[in-house]
């Protein structure tokens, strides 16, 4: 028997192992906005940004060299270098805010860069739980002016700044009101 000898790109391989991964262990398994930036990542990757995720998931692992001998677990550890990406995470966070999240409805904090799902005709209650645990010093100025529409001030806060803190920060997704009709 004969042997064929050549030589393969290495960046190829690995491009193929996460397309695979991505078609066998994401795809249909996970919410669309998760499948669909993973598709659109691979699909624009660079070499050069390739080499960069693969450096780090060498060193995070402590290896001296990936065979792919065991291609789900070096994809599956690859992606998780990945999704800890901005670049990554902002494709996600788009897709869920085109409707396409785990629950189709959800509130974007732009100031934390943050996509929250949510249920439906939940989005105040959702940005309610938002500011209580990201913003909790305007948390109980919200809530009273929430509950007492002739409250012009709370705590140091007035009705105005916690108004537009809100129409300013949050961006609804997925539902038919418009955050002011909140306000």
């Amino acid at each position: 028997m004969e042997t064929l000898h050549f030589k393969v790109d290495p960046m190829a391989m690995i491009k193929i192992a996460l397309q695979r991964y991505v078609e066998q262990e994401v795809e249909g398994k996970y919410y669309k906005a998760k499948q669909f930036a993973c598709y659109d990542f691979l699909r624009d990757i660079e070499d050069n940004t390739l080499d960069e995720i693969v450096q780090t998931y060498a060193k995070k692992e402590g290896l001296s060299a990936i065979t792919l001998e065991n291609w789900r677990k070096d994809a599956k550890l690859i992606f998780d270098v990945i999704c800890e990406r901005e670049d990554y995470k902002i494709l996600e966070t788009d897709y869920k805010m085109k409707g396409f999240g785990r629950t189709k409805f959800g509130v974007y904090d732009k100031q934390a860069n943050v996509f929250y799902d949510c249920a439906w005709l939940h989005h105040f209650d959702t940005i309610l739980n938002i500011v209580e645990k990201e913003y909790p010093h305007m948390h109980d100025a919200l809530t009273e002016m929430y509950l007492s529409s002739s409250l012009e001030e709370f705590d140091g806060h007035t009705r105005k700044e916690i108004e537009s803190f809100i129409m300013n920060n949050f961006e609804l997704c997925g539902g038919s009101k418009k955050i002011q009709d909140y306000l």
